[in-house]
């Protein structure tokens, strides 16, 4: 009985585990290099650096906004990514899936 109780335990604890995820602060998103999963028009790549600035959630690429991003994800049991929202033209209406590397 004991051991089926710990491993009912050790089950629950790392489904609670699974389930964390916290988000990502607009310096640790500066940080990475971020490679395009699932394009939506923003191109392959989003590097940070004095051309790229962060500022409310909104990418600007040479002081013109390019992106906006909508959800920030650090999972335990995923890669970190970022979903962004193409601001450069309004007609796409799709989601970009950016992975940190």
């Amino acid at each position: 009985m004991k051991k089926i109780m710990v491993l009912i335990s050790f089950l629950l604890l790392s489904q609670w585990c699974v389930s964390c995820k916290k988000t990502l602060t607009d310096e640790q998103i500066k940080g990475y290099f971020w490679k395009c999963g699932e394009p939506c028009g923003l191109g392959d790549v989003i590097v940070f650096n004095e051309n790229t600035l962060l500022r409310n959630d909104t990418i600007f690429l040479n002081q013109i906004p390019y992106g906006k991003i909508v959800k920030r994800t650090n999972k335990f049991d995923e890669d970190t990514k970022i979903s962004v929202v193409n601001l450069e033209n309004p007609v796409i209406k799709d989601t970009c899936i950016f992975h940190a590397k």
